[in-house]
């Protein structure tokens, strides 16, 4: 199977499959193919998904907030490179603003600079959360900056999405532009009185690839647990219902809260090798994992743009502010 030939259509009829993956033959093959050269190809237009240069106001449809700290000692070594690959992403899925707090404790931790092409064309509100960064706590540092946001942005948007750099939503079913604005839209059309929609926690482990021969950071993740991990689920919800913020649940004053189909939206969630010690795969990585590299449309359309950044290498030179 050439994963890589199919169209974007082709590829959701296929994953959207419920027990479609890759056996391990195939991945090895899709591997020795070259998969950094496979996605080189010629950059194209920019494409509308991107929104670059639109300058959109509120109020919008749906946002997402960021709690964030880049630094160099990091074990899992999620530089600026991979957060702003984040946000890239989450543009492609249809999040119209993005709002980052930024918890850095050391004065060169700043994520500022980086962000500056973001913050000019009005994509990313910045705010600097130096003060709330240590001692860090769930409570006094992230919590807070999702009760922040509630409080001076909740009326900017319908609806809002809350993740961390490592967390992405994802469609089984529709990896077309636009997929996450899109979900939403048709599930509240046909639940009118839900306003918190939970994703179930699917994570990504093992030894991933190195950054040099794949530096888009979820592409270098193979292996993904079968099942939801545990009941660590993020949240997409109403800004303006919440009576109270969570890091994985609020407590919300008006409507209902539902989970997400998982073969229609699920949270990928890229923990690497963190549970084998940041080494090699152990049998019982390899045990609880499949091979699951259906997201690879979506890399390969987010590096055809060539417009979307300001430099060749904005989403791929690792870099730490």
């Amino acid at each position: 199977m050439d994963l890589f030939s199919l169209t974007l259509k082709e590829v959701c009829f296929i994953t959207s499959r419920k027990h479609f993956f890759f056996k391990e033959k195939e991945m090895e093959n899709i591997i020795n193919l070259g998969y950094t050269n496979h996605l080189a190809g010629n950059a194209t237009a920019c494409k509308n998904w991107c929104q670059k240069g639109k300058r959109m106001k509120p109020p919008y449809f749906l946002t997402a907030v960021l709690l964030v700290r880049i630094y160099v000692t990091d074990r899992a070594q999620l530089s600026s490179r991979e957060m702003l690959q984040w946000l890239m992403y989450l543009r492609y899925a249809g999040v119209e603003h993005i709002y980052v707090y930024d918890a850095y404790v050391l004065a060169n931790e700043t994520q500022r600079n980086v962000l500056a092409p973001l913050i000019k064309e009005e994509f990313v509100t910045y705010i600097d959360w130096h003060h709330r960064a240590f001692p860090f706590s769930s409570y006094y540092t992230q919590i807070a900056a999702y009760r922040d946001c509630n409080a001076r942005w909740g009326n900017d948007s319908t609806w809002r999405l809350a993740s961390d750099i490592d967390e992405y939503p994802f469609s089984p079913s529709d990896m077309e532009p636009g997929f996450l604005k899109r979900f939403i839209s048709n599930f509240n059309a046909r639940n009118k009185d839900v306003s918190e929609i939970y994703l179930k926690n699917y994570i990504f482990l093992g030894k991933p690839l190195s950054d040099k021969r794949q530096p888009f950071f979820i592409g270098r993740f193979l292996r993904r647990t079968l099942y939801p991990f545990n009941d660590r689920v993020k949240a997409i919800y109403q800004p303006m219902k919440v009576g109270s913020a969570g890091v994985h649940h609020n407590v919300m004053t008006l409507g209902r809260t539902i989970e997400a189909d998982s073969n229609e939206l699920r949270l990928n969630h890229y923990w690497g090798a963190r549970l084998q010690g940041w080494g090699d795969d152990t049998p019982e990585i390899i045990a609880m994992t499949i091979i699951d590299r259906t997201i690879q449309p979506i890399i390969k359309e987010i590096k055809r743009c060539n417009n979307c950044t300001e430099t060749e290498d904005f989403l791929y030179k690792r870099r730490w502010n």
